[in-house]
């Protein structure tokens, strides 16, 4: 069993009949994907292309590659799969050992220990990766087509572990011996340039192999990339010396990410780009800030997510679905099921899950390809990335201390909360006894009706017990409750047809309120109404706004969220929730007026 729903394709599906010819089994790792059949054909486009053939290097070579970056990553899944594949190919366990263990006693040649090295170092470290290197290559004997092939032989290897990583296959064969810690050649055989080299010393401009000039009207798929991206992008324009190959990884992305059935193309960027700039790939980085402003997305928003997507704009479902991307994609060793779960807390399907770890999976291919060949950028990445690349890799790679973000913000929920998830019901109801007040009024303020508030308490509390395994504790226990809460409301206030909608529309002046009858207040208002009188009418007052103007004057003034954090949880734009938030304070003093207002006497004369 995988980590997510497991679905049955039919035998005679045309990707499983591929395998089954070419290998004599179909790989779990494709049946993990059914889910979504599109995405195993774009696999099997790939390892058709690029492993399946015989080409500029022969099948042996690459089944070393990915068998080798398998166990370099210690994906005990693809090495057992690649260990099969290897041997099927005439290669003996003793050479599938050294492969294993050690590649400078597999009894290799000087040009195919070379090349394994050199397809190493790019996957594990890709950013190190130099003209030096190619140079080196071409010394050994490798024309631009075998460099070119050994490049995206390796993207594929890095593919096909992050997607083993995140999806948890069954394996297809029983498990082979991988060593701890893999032992890197002495330095006299690997050479200098296929040595991780300090960020100052290597020469990364680029384009390092000759790539001839293809044009939309005689390359048929370049018409196609046209017509999505406006332009032909370098990284497709540096691969034509194997318009083969690139023929197939076009047809991956429009198979993997121009399709919005799942998730939304936006999304998708947004995983690109996060997990691009943790990567520390300018190219694809600049790339997909790109893309995304031509979705709509502000430069300053798209240089955000770059930097730190965690003060971005962004919904607190998407930002948790690009920390789960970026943890997958940068720091896979730490990754487990219990990802998937906490993914599944916020609203996430396995269907939007799987395609989540395709488009990693793509990513991290498209960034190994990229730093491989040196391709050169369309546009400039966001400066403000540049400035703060030193600290992306710490960050990216610094683990969480159990708990630790529980004691960092002092919840005093956290003992309950550990109980909770221990399987104690007695502690989950005592913090249900501690916030249902809580719960209870931002459901009220949301909805303006106290039976359906009920209703949805009874929603969020039973959508709040079934998920808390998953909590983290990256914010209080009663944020968190809160904002279940809310989505409840927002889900119910979507799905009545009478009410209008609380998205963001084109013009926010449209039917602009103008206020008619504010008058002066009593400097002391409890002079007419008690405190308890106050609240009860600041809450009739609120329940009567409009639902678009009442969420935000809720979550603002009643719950004291930023105004950033009120965009990010409706997914408006600060402007937007401004705008709102300004007609709705007036609306509501206009509805308390009567109520407040200074009795004008006038004397007759």
């Amino acid at each position: 069993m995988s980590f997510l729903r497991a679905v049955r394709l039919d035998d005679k599906f045309g990707p499983f009949v591929e395998f089954q010819e070419t290998l004599g089994f179909v790989p779990n790792l494709l049946h993990a994907q059914a889910l979504l059949p599109r995405v195993i054909e774009a696999q099997t486009k790939l390892e058709s292309a690029v492993r399946l053939r015989e080409g500029a290097i022969s099948r042996i070579q690459k089944e070393r590659t990915l068998l080798s970056i398998a166990a370099d990553r210690q994906d005990k899944y693809c090495v057992a799969v690649d260990s099969r594949v290897l041997s099927s190919l005439g290669a003996s366990d003793r050479q599938i050992d050294d492969l294993l263990n050690t590649c400078c006693h597999a009894s290799l040649s000087a040009p195919d220990l070379a090349s394994l090295q050199f397809c190493l170092k790019l996957s594990r470290h890709a950013p190190s990766v130099s003209r030096e290197d190619i140079e080196a290559l071409r010394a050994c004997g490798f024309e631009d087509e075998s460099i070119l092939e050994a490049v995206v032989v390796s993207a594929l290897a890095v593919y096909r572990c992050t997607l083993s990583v995140g999806l948890g296959p069954e394996p297809d064969f029983g498990p082979r011996e991988i060593a701890s810690r893999r032992v890197d050649p002495p330095r006299e055989v690997a050479s200098h340039a296929f040595l991780p080299d300090s960020h100052d010393a290597v020469q990364r401009k680029g384009p390092y192999l000759a790539a001839p000039y293809l044009s939309p009207k005689t390359f048929a798929p370049f018409a196609i990339v046209q017509k999505s991206h406006g332009f032909i992008p370098n990284f497709f324009r540096s691969q034509t010396l194997r318009p083969d190959l690139l023929e197939a990884e076009l047809e991956a992305v429009d198979r993997i990410l121009l399709p919005q059935d799942v998730l939304t193309r936006t999304q998708k960027e947004c995983i690109l780009l996060a997990v691009s700039a943790a990567n520390l790939n300018s190219y694809c980085v600049a790339m997909h800030c790109n893309l995304l402003r031509g979705l709509g997305m502000s430069a300053e928003e798209g240089d955000q997510i770059a930097v730190d997507h965690h003060e971005s704009n962004l919904s607190e479902p998407d930002r948790a679905l690009l920390d789960f991307a970026v943890k997958l994609g940068v720091r896979f060793s730490e990754f487990s099921g219990k990802d998937i779960v906490n993914l599944r807390t916020f609203g996430f399907a396995d269907e939007q899950i799987l395609e989540c770890e395709v488009v990693i999976a793509l990513n991290n291919f498209a960034n190994t390809l990229q730093m491989g060949l040196g391709i050169e950028p369309d546009f400039e990445p966001p400066f403000v990335l540049e400035q703060n690349k030193v600290h992306l890799p710490a960050a990216a790679s610094r683990p969480m201390e159990p708990g630790s973000s529980l004691s960092g913000v002092g919840d005093p929920d956290a003992g309950l909360v550990a109980q909770a998830q221990g399987g104690k019901l007695e502690a989950f109801e005592e913090l249900v006894r501690r916030h249902s007040q809580l719960i209870y009024r931002a459901l009220v303020a949301i909805l303006g009706d106290p039976v359906e508030a009920q209703d949805g308490m009874q929603d969020a509390l039973l959508s709040a017990f079934k998920h808390i395994v998953g909590f983290q504790g990256r914010s209080k226990f009663s944020t968190w409750l809160v904002s279940i809460a809310r989505n409840t409301a927002f889900q119910r206030l979507r799905g009545r047809r009478e009410v209008e909608s609380l998205d963001e529309g084109e013009c926010e002046e449209d039917h602009d309120f103008r206020p008619r009858q504010v008058r002066a207040w009593q400097d002391n208002p409890e002079q007419c109404c008690s405190k308890s009188e106050i609240r009860q009418l600041v809450e009739k007052g609120i329940s009567g706004l409009p639902p678009k103007y009442r969420v935000v004057v809720m979550l603002r003034d009643v719950e004291q969220l930023s105004t950033d954090e009120v965009a990010r949880q409706l997914g408006l734009s600060v402007p937007a929730v401004k705008t709102r938030l300004l007609r709705g304070r007036l609306m509501l003093r206009e509805w308390l007026s009567p109520h407040f207002a200074t009795s004008v006497r006038r004397s007759t004369p």
